[in-house]
């Protein structure tokens, strides 16, 4: 009790007292209840001469099985519903010793063979009740002893420990705000060559990360203090607290969106000139910022309800004065002479800064707010005191299929023991037990569960037993209880250090403390003849090797598996939020688009519909702020216990690849938090202002276009008087390095509003597509298909993929004819060049082979389900040296030699040897070749490429033409080669695959390019209403949307490297 009731702070010892007589009552009542309906009889004795004891006793067999299905009931109930473990095992394990003592037909005052007389009211049935009750009142009287350790000799109290996390939390904001703001405002440098300034950002981060964690941990414990009455000692209010934390948490989500600001800039010309105007401005809100921050911390601090300061309203007013200045530059900028469309997409990342410094700044003037609607009345909170008993009770969970499982075989491997218990350790319930303490709902890899119970299981008997047995031959009864006490107090401060001290090996401290307690505290060796009694002991090992066995056999999981099940679950999710959010803004900024007349627009129809609701968006910032992170946080554990598990006949688990994936998956949440705020960030900024935001429009310039021209005649210079340097940097290459400036052709100079518009329907169309079909793809990467493939596997998998996207104009998911042609041009790079090559007739054989329900159209499951079923594209090399090959030059305008006009054999002898471009039935390395560099000494025909079927070569002789024809094919020396690649590097050769690179990124650069020339042009339309914050909102949008972009090209590299 006193071990299962421990935690470091009083209210977390509260807490644990509260759910153990909790489950403690729920047993007590349960038993209450089915033995007043199931009479005790004794019948159908069996006696049990061989046992653990070695004496003998009686079993009832009428009782045992009229109990036993009560039992297995309740134990199965328990163990499926969503309720805390700490009331779960307390209960399972009352239950099962209530029952026991029941069950047992032995009279416990009499040391021989005896039963129970059922006349005697102790051992009636309501005798027996009271004196269970009585039994639980001494554990609850028991578990209070957790509680003076924490208490005496100075109290560890989670409120001081908050009220100190909430003093210093102002210090870390002020610290990263100001490195933030000197390294971006004043100095103006590309942060890819601060490396110093990175890690220290970093540190800083990671630190007040760690102090929001550790807050929103001691929140909990806090309101269990208040109960006793420790806020009023100590003067806190723990409902203002929970909003000074939730306060720090939104700071901290707004600084982490300036560091991807400042990690997007580079020191553009444009960035120089606007900092050049609004350095004053962002330093005075800066430093408002800051000193309100601290005066909220000491408002919170004292317990104050109430925020009457001045400092809200003009803070607030600093920030319209900034953003109407803001946008009169801007506008001003616009005007420039060395302006151009380029130029709007760099400074896309200075609004991304605007953005989230005016979100930081809005967080905190919106406090006032928020805390005065708080509801702080007796009436309110009441009802939230019996929501949190509940909520102390309830613990939902979202592995429900798990849940069943673990419930399942927990149960039986309680049966088990309740039945080992029964027939050989004379009604003893130390074995359920110790199931109960033992068992919990872990999702993870069973080896990682085996492993921590054996670590505690031997840590817990094998020295504390040898100790144990030199211990008890002392013969001074006082320095006996001394040292024995004195081992037991060592042996689980070391326990219980290691069960706080690592999450990962938190159930082996656990199983070592409760294990080397029931050895230390069996004094059994005092009062008999025997040396040392290892009863206790082996029942306890028993039972727990009875767990370790039912888990092993009974649906085993392997930590891989679940964790590319986890891995598959987040980027489901991360599909399904990016194509919402991402329809949101695109549809709340149409408004501002040109209209177009007949040009079909994607989404004007149906605005309303694709828009968020306010419930919606609720829904969203929970699944991205609970949700998915609790998913990510299992996704760390099971690459942890991944990494420890044996791989016996599977291939090397890479810890390294697994912990990228992990970081990626992070970062990607951090954008799509990013572009779930802007949700609410826009309609908070029309919410506040009077007017429909501040309008962007062109302004004259006047002394501003001096400064551009300087600035950017400045940038020019150095850009011509440093020479290209690589830096070598901790700091990865960002999205800057990996997308093209323009990928599309600039628009011409006369180009209308109409024009540009259909330009950025098209980019975005594009844009989500990609987005969704890579998605979908690592979604299938990561499947169970793909378990056990191997790099290359995954590779060529990406390969098709990305070439059937580009085939697949219309993004319909099907290619027909007209785009076959493009798939097979991807797919045969060398028939281009070598003169006509019949791709009419490779369309229709392809078709033929592979649309199976001749609709037309193919898929791209029915293109991989024909390459899965062996469907092979070759290429065919004819090779005569005497007349291919010339020996001079002088050969060269001889007669060329005959070839073939039609596609070529699907004969595959043994002595021909063709270039197979794809075969998914090896799906090894072979399917990325590369030619030789002697293949360059050989001329390509006219007609080299032809498929085979899965099936038998019957049939296909059709192809081949007429019998003469066949004759004439060995006498030009035709020898179709079959090349690998195990010498890939010394290869001069190209890829016959030819898809190289993913579009991801080139789409990304397509986005930002087609809204900086539709703003430009919608700017010059004096019937548009363009505002700042759209403005602001879509560069944030499309900064993100290049960064996920990158991020997800690095996923696909992950996956096939």
């Amino acid at each position: 009790m006193v071990i299962y009731a421990s935690a470091p702070t009083v209210g977390g010892v509260v807490q644990q007292i509260w759910q153990i007589d909790l489950g403690v009552g729920l047993a007590l009542l349960y038993n209450f209840g089915v033995f007043l309906v199931i009479p005790i009889t004794q019948g159908d004795l069996v006696s049990v001469p061989e046992n653990l004891n070695d004496t003998p006793y009686f079993v009832s067999l009428h009782d045992w099985g009229l109990v036993s299905p009560f039992m297995l009931a309740f134990t199965f109930a328990i163990f499926l519903l969503p309720i805390h473990h700490n009331v779960k095992k307390f209960a399972v394990m009352s239950n099962a010793f209530f029952m026991l003592k029941f069950i047992n037909p032995m009279n416990p005052r009499v040391g021989g063979t005896d039963l129970k007389d059922l006349n005697n009211s102790d051992y009636a049935t309501q005798g027996l009740m009271k004196n269970l009750a009585v039994y639980s009142i001494i554990g609850v009287v028991g578990t209070l002893i957790s509680l003076m350790t924490v208490l005496l000799p100075t109290p560890l109290f989670a409120t001081k420990k908050l009220m100190r996390h909430m003093g210093h939390a102002p210090t870390d904001i002020r610290k990263i705000l100001n490195l933030i703001m000197d390294s971006y405002c004043f100095r103006v440098k590309d942060i890819k060559k601060m490396d110093f300034f990175r890690l220290r950002l970093d540190r800083l981060l990671n630190a007040a990360q760690h102090r929001l964690s550790e807050m929103e941990d001691l929140l909990d414990d806090c309101w269990w203090e208040e109960i006793v009455g420790v806020g009023l000692c100590l003067t806190f209010n723990k409902n203002v607290a929970k909003q000074f934390v939730k306060l720090y948490g939104r700071l901290l989500k707004d600084l982490r969106a300036m560091k991807f600001a400042i990690e997007a800039e580079n020191g553009h010309w444009t960035h120089v000139v606007l900092m050049k105007r609004m350095q004053q401005s962002l330093h005075i809100m800066q430093a408002e910022a800051n000193d309100l921050l601290q005066e909220i911390a000491n408002r919170v601090l004292e317990a104050s309800t109430e925020m009457p300061t001045p400092k809200f309203a003009h803070l607030e007013q600093t920030v319209c004065h900034f953003m109407k200045k803001y946008t009169k530059l801007y506008g001003a900028m616009l005007s420039a002479e060395v302006h151009t469309t380029g130029d709007v997409g760099k400074t896309m990342s200075l609004n991304v800064f605007v953005y989230s410094f005016h979100s930081f700044v809005h967080t905190l003037f919106e406090f006032e707010e928020r805390l005065s609607h708080k509801n702080f009345t007796c009436r309110y909170r009441i009802v939230k005191f019996f929501k949190m008993v509940w909520c102390s009770i309830y613990q939902g969970t979202m592995y429900m299929k798990r849940m069943i499982v673990f419930a399942v075989r927990t149960t039986l491997a309680v049966l088990i023991a309740y039945c080992i218990s029964t027939f050989v350790f004379a009604f003893s319930a130390t074995g359920p037990t110790a199931i109960a303490m033992v068992a919990q709902f872990h999702v993870g890899g069973t080896y990682g569960n085996m492993r921590n119970r054996m670590a505690g299981l031997v840590a817990g008997t094998v020295v504390p037993s040898i100790l144990h047995f030199f211990v008890c031959k002392i013969s001074d009864v006082v320095f006996y209880n001394a040292l024995n006490n004195a081992v037991l107090f060592v042996w689980i401060v070391g326990s219980m250090y290691v069960c706080y001290s690592s999450s990962y090996l938190r159930m082996a401290g656990m199983v070592s403390a409760y294990m080397s307690a029931s050895v230390l505290l069996d004094h059994s060796c005092r009062t008999t003849t025997k040396a040392l009694s290892y009863s206790s002991l082996t029942e306890n090992s028993v039972a727990i090797m009875t767990l370790m066995i039912v888990e092993g056999i009974l649906q085993p999981q392997s930590a891989r598996s679940l964790l590319r099940s986890n891995i598959q679950q987040v980027l489901w999710a991360y599909s399904k939020v990016f194509r919402r959010v991402f329809t949101h803004h695109i549809t709340s900024t149409d408004a501002t688009a040109p209209s177009v007349g007949d040009l079909p627009t994607v989404n004007e129809t149906d605005t309303m519909k694709a828009k968020l609701s306010e419930e919606e968006t609720r829904a969203l910032h929970k699944e991205l702020s609970l949700v998915l992170p609790t998913i990510l946080k299992q996704q760390k554990k099971l690459v942890h216990d991944a990494t420890a598990e044996p791989s016996l006949w599977k291939p090397k688990f890479s810890n390294e690849q697994y912990t990228q994936v992990l970081s990626v998956c992070w970062t990607l949440l951090d954008r799509l938090r990013l572009l779930s705020d802007l949700v609410e960030w826009r309609e908070r900024s029309y919410r506040n202002c009077v007017h429909e935001g501040y309008r962007l429009k062109r302004r004259n310039a006047g002394s501003l276009n001096d400064e551009c021209t300087a600035a950017f005649k400045e940038q020019e210079e150095e850009r011509a008087q440093q020479p290209e340097t690589v830096y070598f940097t901790a700091v990865a290459p960002t999205t800057e390095d990996m997308i093209p400036e323009a990928p599309l052709p600039p628009l011409p100079s006369n180009a209308t509003p109409a024009v540009a518009k259909a330009r950025w329907d098209s980019s975005r169309n594009a844009y989500e597509s990609v987005v969704d079909e890579s998605l979908e793809a690592l979604v299938t990467l990561f499947s169970k298909d793909f378990t056990y493939k191997t790099a290359d596997d995954y590779a060529i998998y990406l390969q098709m993929k990305e070439a059937f996207r580009i085939a697949d104009k219309d993004c319909s998911g099907t290619v027909d004819a007209s785009e076959l042609v493009v798939l097979l041009e991807k797919l045969m790079p060398y028939t281009g060049d070598q003169g006509s090559v019949h791709m009419e007739q490779y369309v229709d054989e392809f078709m033929r082979l592979v649309d199976k329900n001749h609709d037309g159209q193919v898929t791209f499951a029915e293109f991989m389900q024909a390459l899965n079923d062996g469907f092979r594209l070759e290429l065919e090399i004819y090779e005569n040296t005497a007349q291919m090959i010339p020996s001079n030059t002088g050969q060269l305008n001889k007669e060329p030699p005959l070839q073939q006009e039609g596609p070529a054999s699907m004969d595959i002898s043994d002595d021909s040897s063709a270039v197979d471009l794809l075969e998914s039935s090896t799906a090894t390395s072979d399917a990325l070749m590369t030619l030789p560099s002697s293949a360059a000494r050989v001329l390509m025909p006219q007609s080299t490429t032809f498929f085979t079927a899965p099936s038998s070569l019957s049939g296909l002789d059709s192809v081949l033409g007429s019998d003469d024809e066949r004759e004439q094919i060995p006498q030009i020396g035709t020898s179709r080669r079959r090349w690998w690649t195990q010498t890939r590097t010394e290869s001069t050769g190209v890829a016959l695959l030819n898809v190289e690179s993913f579009s991801l990124n080139e789409a990304a650069a397509t986005l930002r390019q087609s809204y900086s020339e539709l703003l430009l042009r919608s700017l010059d339309d004096d019937d548009q209403h363009v505002t700042m914050e759209d403005f602001i909102v879509m560069s944030c949008l499309i900064s993100a949307c290049e960064d996920i972009a990158a991020n997800l090209t690095r996923l696909n590299t992950l996956a096939a490297s």
